[in-house]
């Protein structure tokens, strides 16, 4: 249960992590539109930078890299909850696309335009921090109910072989045999 434990508090403390920078974007954002016929290109362009490196690391988490392929095959109402948090995600990709255009865009536009922009990147704000609500209201209980001990030994070790990684030291992991394993490359913080 120590590994379950450890797992759930790393989990944890990297959804706080998240949710405060997802916070500090959105405080960003909204106190600059405020403003809004001051928001010059630079502000649109420092702004959609900011998204994208949010976006990036909301990729690069343990939660998605690790939790959520382990949910995929643990069976139907797991698979239905991760499709849907999918179906976030892919809504949170198409409006940064959908916002790199406009923003290419923006430099022959009207104030209109640039005001869409800044309602498209406060709607890709939201819907990430749906997506953090209900990984955090469902997931995550969902897979303490579902994985077992030997479920949880196995994340808990790709999190401690991240972990090593990240330091400069490279812990050996011994997966269990017909454990499952993320379907995803692990990717270090040095990438």
């Amino acid at each position: 249960m120590l590994t379950a434990t450890y797992s759930l508090v790393a989990i944890a403390a990297e959804q706080d992590k998240t949710r405060a920078m997802l916070s500090r974007l959105q405080q960003y954002l909204q106190g600059t539109w405020r403003g809004l016929q001051k928001i010059d290109f630079t502000f649109l362009e420092t702004a959609f930078g900011k998204l994208m490196q949010f976006d990036k690391y909301f990729g690069a988490r343990k939660l998605e890299r690790y939790l959520v392929p382990a949910m995929r095959t643990a069976g139907r109402e797991a698979e239905n909850l991760v499709a849907e948090l999918d179906a976030l995600s892919a809504k949170g990709a198409g409006i940064l696309r959908s916002l790199g255009e406009h923003l290419a865009e923006a430099f022959e536009a009207s104030a209109g335009r640039i005001n869409q922009i800044c309602h498209a990147m406060d709607s890709y704000c939201g819907t990430m921090l749906v997506r953090l609500e209900r990984e955090e209201r469902e997931l995550i209980p969902m897979a303490r109910r579902i994985f077992s001990i030997e479920d949880w030994f196995t994340i808990a070790a790709q999190f401690l072989s991240e972990d090593g990684d990240a330091d400069g030291r490279h812990r050996p992991v011994a997966v269990q045999r017909g454990a499952f394993v993320s379907r995803r490359p692990v990717v270090s913080a040095r990438s």
